[in-house]
């Protein structure tokens, strides 16, 4: 068994700075990670941009590549100093398709309209969630309705949300197989923020973009800034400057400056820290296809507050503390102050890590992955 396992879809900034920070990234090395340790990484062979090499040459050793490349890309790329990259092309050229012929199927660990693609060979799509669907349309999606693409999909949510927009018959639906994100980081070196330390503070740890609605969050905080003495703090990799900006504006409308931070693409070190230091883990999320970090927040044994959106509470496995509104911040703050006043025991956070720990173990999960691509092929 040879399967070719589509990784275009890392970002450029992470290859660049040979640091994962998208959660698709972040699963699918999981994954990978997990089959060396199961000694299983000569069944595959890594696809991946021609701008990405050195990157996964480092980070995934163990693994055979297949580097996708075209000579006008590699020299457009090098005349523009990396400003053009260009790498939808090797899929829309067709240069992803021949050199995926001779493998007995193809993973796309992150499949969405853009990055599938079509081939002879039997195929395993993982869909983390159609937001994009309910925003753009259907476009680009024919993958779903194909039967000769099998699917899975890292939560029930997902799963659900797949079979009632796009009507798919029974047979289909009970096709699809949900196999979640694994969880798995190493948090044992850390770099403390000095203008944290010694301080309680709230964390966030998202994208500062409209769907994780930190502003909710924000709010929800500005009511509660005078009835205790934690900070707030947003930590995250990648922002939208409308949401940004107004987050920045609703601070200094509020002067909130000294008791608020936003952080942006911190190191891992410092991420390590701030996780394992937080008096509460909040996530005012409105859209996840998973949900990774506040079930990171709970394995290291920190409180959490979510809501109910989506995926989260099957993330979470019900463990966690839910608001029923994600956009009442009163709601938020009641809870807010409840939970700094009355923290889980330390009893109950190690058993909640110990669930979630076991529930996300990754040689379990790639295991389940490999009895697709046995079925596959």
């Amino acid at each position: 068994m040879h399967i070719a396992i589509d990784c275009t879809f890392f970002g450029h900034e992470e290859a660049r700075a040979k640091k994962l920070s998208l959660s698709t990234s972040f699963f699918t090395a999981d994954i990978l990670d997990a089959f060396v340790r199961l000694g299983l990484s000569d069944n595959f062979t890594l696809f991946i941009n021609y701008n990405h090499e050195e990157f996964f040459k480092s980070r995934f050793p163990q693994y055979k590549l297949q580097v996708l490349r075209s000579l006008p890309l590699t020299l457009a790329y090098r005349l523009t100093g990396g400003r053009f990259k260009g790498t939808k092309y090797l899929k829309k050229l067709g240069i992803f398709k021949r050199k995926t012929a001779g493998f007995d199927a193809v993973w796309f660990p992150y499949c969405v309209d853009y990055t599938f693609v079509k081939t002879s060979l039997p195929s395993l799509c993982t869909v983390h969630d159609i937001y994009p669907v309910h925003r753009n349309g259907k476009e680009g999606w024919s993958f779903i309705t194909d039967k000769s693409c099998a699917l899975s999909t890292v939560s029930n949510y997902t799963k659900d949300d797949i079979v009632k927009t796009f009507t798919l018959d029974e047979d289909r639906a009970s096709s699809i197989k949900k196999i979640p994100n694994s969880i798995v980081f190493d948090v044992s070196s850390k770099k403390e923020t000095s203008a944290l330390s010694g301080k309680k503070y709230i964390l966030d740890l998202n994208a500062f973009i409209e769907k994780k609605n930190p502003l909710t969050l924000l709010k929800a905080f500005n009511l509660i800034k005078d009835k205790t003495d934690a900070a707030l703090v947003f930590c995250g990799g990648y922002k939208e400057e409308a949401v940004w900006k107004e987050m920045q504006d609703f601070i200094a409308r509020n002067s909130l400056k000294d008791r608020v931070q936003l952080l942006f693409r911190v190191t891992d070190e410092e991420r390590n820290w701030l996780l394992t230091n937080a008096a509460l883990f909040v996530t005012p999320s409105l859209f996840e296809g998973f949900g990774r970090t506040p079930v990171e927040a709970a394995i290291c044994k920190i409180p959490v507050i979510s809501t109910k959106e989506t995926s989260l509470y099957e993330a979470t496995m019900g463990l966690a503390r839910y608001v029923e509104n994600p956009k009442d911040e009163k709601e938020l703050a009641d809870l807010i102050l409840e939970k700094l006043s009355h923290p889980d025991s330390p009893e109950k956070l190690e058993e909640i890590s110990q669930t979630l720990t076991n529930n996300y173990n990754p040689e379990n999960l790639a295991r389940q992955y490999m009895e697709i691509f046995s079925s596959l092929s």
